[in-house]
């Protein structure tokens, strides 16, 4: 049977990606992406439902589908604020998890951060945390959640610090171990491991750091 998938953050670095590999995914019948504009893509299996998050009511019967694949997030760059980086990480992504879980939608992905920690000081940490609690509570037939480190790859917008920290990595993982949940890890092979994880048997929960992520790639036997 193919999948039919509902995909939150389709603009994002992983997101965007997660969106290319669906869309050539023989396996996968049909996207439709949450987006506040259009992403200008053309394609015979991708539905664009634009919306500004905040009336979810009219999102309810447009949410069905078999799959929910949430890559949402944002930078304290682009949202300053702490109480709307909250609305928008944590706030719109279990909001859409909810109404995906009212229809019928029994697995859900998200990317969440290696550093998630529910007792962290770190703002952005604790956030991370919660959003993958509040989530596993919804309780999904299959919850499967990511937990990439520092990620390669060129964003959109321009970020100082990351760059400088993708420009060290190779070093930084040179004294790391193979399994090493902080190693570095390509946006692309973030997005290849979800993908592949759709297709996999149904588990009740998983988090997947580096090393779970790097057997998900290696897997010949996958279909995704």
């Amino acid at each position: 049977m193919k999948t039919s998938i509902i995909l939150l953050g389709a603009s994002g670095l992983i997101g965007n990606e997660v969106l290319r590999l669906c869309l050539e995914n023989k396996n996968i019948s049909e996207v439709k992406i949450l987006v506040r504009k259009s992403l200008g893509i053309e394609n015979s299996k991708l539905t664009e439902i634009i919306t500004d998050f905040k009336d979810f009511d009219t999102l309810v019967d447009k949410i069905q589908g078999n799959t929910l694949v949430c890559c949402l997030g944002t930078t304290r760059k682009k949202t300053p604020n702490l109480e709307d980086y909250r609305n928008i990480d944590y706030g719109i992504t279990l909001k859409v998890a909810e109404i995906a879980k009212q229809h019928g939608i029994f697995e859900v992905h998200l990317i969440s951060a290696v550093g998630a920690d529910a007792k962290s000081r770190i703002f952005y940490n604790k956030l991370k945390a919660e959003t993958e609690i509040d989530l596993l509570n919804l309780n999904f037939e299959k919850t499967a959640i990511y937990r990439p480190s520092l990620l390669i790859g060129e964003r959109k917008e321009f970020r100082f610090g990351e760059k400088i920290a993708q420009i060290l990595a190779p070093i930084f993982d040179f004294f790391l171990s193979k399994t090493n949940k902080y190693r570095s890890i390509s946006y692309q092979k973030v997005a290849q491991a979800l993908v592949k994880n759709i297709f996999k048997e149904k588990n009740k929960s998983e988090i997947l750091e580096y090393s779970k992520m790097q057997s998900l790639l290696s897997d010949t036997n996958n279909v995704g």
